[in-house]
């Protein structure tokens, strides 16, 4: 998925029009956002299998100083089945300037540090 958070806001503005989310009930939230963010697809399925579904959201969005959290949402990650398919779909759509938490087993650090390694091999390979 490629979308950027400039689509995100004109499709979200398409389907409410003028008015916000915050007037709507969180299911009725959950089916806009649905079809905007998964274009009506749904969630991907390896989503229902992760690890952090039963876990506290905070503790992968914790702040970035707090290593001791960090550590956590980084064990949990390790041993979760759909690692790699959430490491992968959050690299196609997180901006590099964008990324925060844990996610796929990588700090918003890594995940940066990836994304600059895989430019760096890109620019190499076109040279």
């Amino acid at each position: 998925m490629s979308t950027t958070a400039e689509t995100v806001l004109r499709r979200v503005r398409g389907v409410l029009g003028s008015a916000g989310l915050e007037r709507l009930d969180p299911r009725a939230t959950w089916l806009i956002l649905n079809q905007v963010l998964f274009d009506g697809h749904g969630i991907p399925d390896w989503h229902h299998h992760a690890a952090c579904q039963q876990q506290d959201p905070e503790l992968f969005f914790t702040d970035p100083s707090d290593a001791q959290r960090i550590q956590t949402a980084k064990r949990i990650c390790a041993g979760c089945p759909v690692r790699s398919a959430c490491l992968v779909d959050v690299m196609t759509w997180e901006p590099p300037s964008g990324r925060y938490g844990v996610v796929g087993g990588l700090s918003a650090q890594e995940r940066r540090q990836l994304h600059h390694t895989r430019e760096s091999a890109k620019s190499g390979e076109a040279a």
